[in-house]
């Protein structure tokens, strides 16, 4: 099984009857490099999500009845209506590998599209325990009541200035509990008549955590934000990954953009947090690692 892969700044989704990939793809994901080659590893795991739903809704519709069959595949259509809807999936063009390519520059979709997925699977394999179609129903709220947390966030929107923010991930404490996905860095969000577009950019890390990856590690991601020059900088255990803060490196957002922090993940990560297996630092607290120079934490204390 391939190794879990950190690092990719690529969103994916996952659209229904993707093509298999080449062998030699597969071989690079024994030991991912480059960007590239991650979000190549990211974009065949989704498509084997997606053949499971493919395999599991085609077993579930020859068990059905005439009648049951038209409501299982009003029930689909729902379901990817919401997903997209929810996803900020706006892609409508026929060509499912250009949809993918295209939908691999937002990481967020890609967390959000998994969380769906994963639910989706479980709720037809329900279906076929009880021979019955359920409604299909939207992932839980996050925050809300007692529904699981699945996100953290920045409640204030910052357009200028330079901020920072760490997150700590225990991999090896995390993969005992669950497969996980974390898209993790800076949402620019994008508001029209005064309501935030699901449709915002998200840069960052992508991280995947799987039970059967061997290289798990415990270590510190550090996000420098520089919104005066458009700059976000990524550092892991103290080091600077794609260029220091201030240089020409670091990865490109929009000038001017709402932006905040944030955490978004395909599973509950209450349990997480509860057993700091997940530390997300806006600012609440010291950091792990000296602030950059020039910078602020992003939630001051």
């Amino acid at each position: 099984m391939r190794n879990r892969s950190t690092m990719v700044f690529a969103l994916v989704a996952v659209p229904l009857l993707l093509a298999q990939t080449a062998s030699s793809a597969h071989a690079q994901c024994d030991n991912p490099k480059t960007s590239a080659q991650r979000a190549q590893c990211v974009g065949d795991e989704l498509r084997g999500s997606d053949r499971t739903i493919n395999r599991v809704y085609g077993d579930l519709m020859k068990s059905l009845s005439p009648d049951d069959r038209i409501t299982l595949r009003n029930d689909q259509r729902s379901w990817i209506k919401m997903r997209d809807q929810d996803c900020g999936i706006t892609w409508s063009k026929g060509d499912r590998e250009a949809w993918l390519a295209d939908l691999l520059r937002d990481y967020q979709k890609t967390v959000c599209v998994v969380r769906f997925t994963n639910d989706r699977v479980q709720s037809l394999y329900s279906y076929q325990k009880s021979n019955s179609v359920a409604p299909a129903a939207s992932a839980p709220a996050a925050g809300s009541g007692t529904a699981p947390v699945y996100d953290l966030f920045t409640l204030e929107h910052k357009t200028k200035g330079k901020w920072y923010f760490e997150v700590t991930v225990d991999e090896p404490g995390i993969q005992k509990l669950a497969d996980a996905t974390f898209s993790i860095g800076v949402l620019q969000l994008v508001i029209e008549n005064g309501v935030v577009n699901k449709n915002g950019n998200m840069n960052g890390s992508l991280i995947t955590i799987r039970r059967t990856d061997n290289n798990v590690a415990h270590y510190a991601l550090g996000y420098a934000i520089d919104l005066d020059n458009a700059k976000l900088y990524v550092r892991k255990n103290g080091e600077w990954e794609n260029g220091l803060p201030g240089s020409s490196g670091g990865l490109n957002l929009t000038l001017g953009r709402e932006s905040v922090g944030i955490l978004y993940s395909s599973v509950p990560i209450d349990n997480f947090l509860k057993s700091r297996l997940l530390d997300v630092n806006f600012g609440e607290r010291g950091f792990a690692y000296s602030l950059p120079d020039g910078y602020s934490p992003l939630k001051p204390n």
